[in-house]
């Protein structure tokens, strides 16, 4: 039993060590959302409601910061023009 002190309180400062050096830097898994503009073109590439052209007319779907989606041509070209390596 004299030695369960010393382990328990390696492990508890290595615990804390690596709380401290995690922290909320926002440098980890989850790094910051980034500026606004940065967010809104996020948003608008992935936008969540449904298009106007593919599905019904429905306007109450559309809260009205987004009434205007991309039109199908620009749609199409999003993934190509951002990842010119993938040769589509």
């Amino acid at each position: 039993m004299r030695h369960s002190l010393p382990i328990t309180s390696a492990i508890l400062l290595t615990a804390t060590l690596l709380a401290t050096l995690a922290g909320c830097r926002g440098q980890g898994l989850f790094p910051p959302a980034g500026t606004m503009n940065q967010q809104q073109a996020n948003a608008i590439v992935h936008d969540p409601y449904c298009q106007n052209d593919i599905a019904p007319f429905e306007a109450a779907s559309r809260p009205p910061s987004y009434q205007e989606p991309l039109p199908e041509p620009v749609r199409n070209r999003l993934i190509p023009d951002a990842m010119p390596w993938l040769g589509r």
